[in-house]
């Protein structure tokens, strides 16, 4: 991958790269109250449970009526996060209208060219269609790629600076927690609110991704929504899958004493390093435990 295509896939995958350092980061936090039992072997279980959950039920409904583009809820277990989370599969609409959306600056784009279904979120706000730079930091969303039932789900949030978020609360910003291990064992598992689904995820890997570096875009391909297909390429390698889990062994930040197998979903979360914008990556790796049908 040369030079050119490597800021280009960049640019398209996190967006928020073109923050200024010193207002924005991508970066992650968390929200939740009960623990999940957690599956110690690989693939998920499945649970249909008689529980209607009407409260997660309320939730979804309520959240879909706003914006049918809405996907659902992500939440930490402990309270670090709780985010609603959205998704654009294109700069046009289902009828066939193009979305409003807007550049970080605030100028409303008339000319979609050159953009894509995840531009459409990064600075407009899911609940009211404006540009949001200050209050929100746009929304949370789901890579236009993906499928919610693909092997990778990526979610991106941003990160915000001191100057532009005193209390550390807002979007991804409380991910920062997660780059120490002792916050590690208080934020470990996460829950995703879907229509008709709950799902129980573990965090295995925190790691750095280094745009300046070329080893990343070759081994650490985590915006891979299949992570044995390259979609940009348009290549399959049956072994990628593997060697992106020997690759993340070697730069993860702290061990986590889990592991992630070639038989694992996962729910990958990409925000900003504070103060690196567009050059250092925060990636947090999750492993899907639970299902519950509800």
């Amino acid at each position: 991958m040369n030079n050119s295509n490597k800021k280009t896939l960049i640019i398209t995958l996190t967006a928020v790269t073109l923050v200024l350092a010193s207002l924005f980061g991508y970066m992650f936090y968390t929200n939740a109250s009960n623990t999940p039992s957690v599956n110690p072997g690989p693939g998920p279980v499945i649970i249909n449970n008689d529980n209607d959950y009407p409260e997660y039920r309320k939730l979804w409904d309520d959240n879909h009526k706003i914006n049918s583009d809405y996907v659902g809820d992500l939440f930490f277990d402990s309270g670090l996060i709780n985010v609603s989370f959205v998704q654009a599969k294109s700069v046009y609409k289902e009828n066939g209208d193009m979305y409003q959306f807007y550049t970080e600056d605030g100028r409303l784009v008339t000319n979609p060219a050159g953009y894509t279904g995840n531009d459409v979120y990064i600075w407009t706000y899911w609940k009211t269609g404006e540009y949001d730079y200050n209050d929100n930091g746009g929304s949370v969303f789901m890579d236009y790629r993906n499928n919610i039932d693909d092997q990778n789900v990526i979610i991106y949030g941003h990160h915000f600076s001191v100057w532009n978020d005193e209390t550390r609360k807002k979007a991804f910003t409380p991910l920062e927690q997660l780059m120490e291990k002792k916050n590690y064992n208080a934020n470990q598992t996460a829950t995703m609110i879907l229509e008709n689904e709950i799902r129980k995820y573990e965090l295995v890997y925190v790691y750095e991704f280094d745009a300046r570096q070329d080893k990343f875009f070759n081994d650490f391909q985590y915006w891979r929504t299949d992570y044995n297909y390259d979609d940009y390429s348009g290549t399959r390698d049956s072994e990628y899958y593997a060697n992106y889990i020997k690759a993340i062994e070697s730069e993860k930040l702290y061990d986590t004493g889990k592991k992630l197998t070639t038989n694992d979903k996962t729910l990958t979360l990409q925000t900003c390093i504070s103060g690196y914008t567009g050059e250092l990556f925060e990636i947090l790796v999750f492993r899907l435990a639970e299902t519950i049908n509800y």
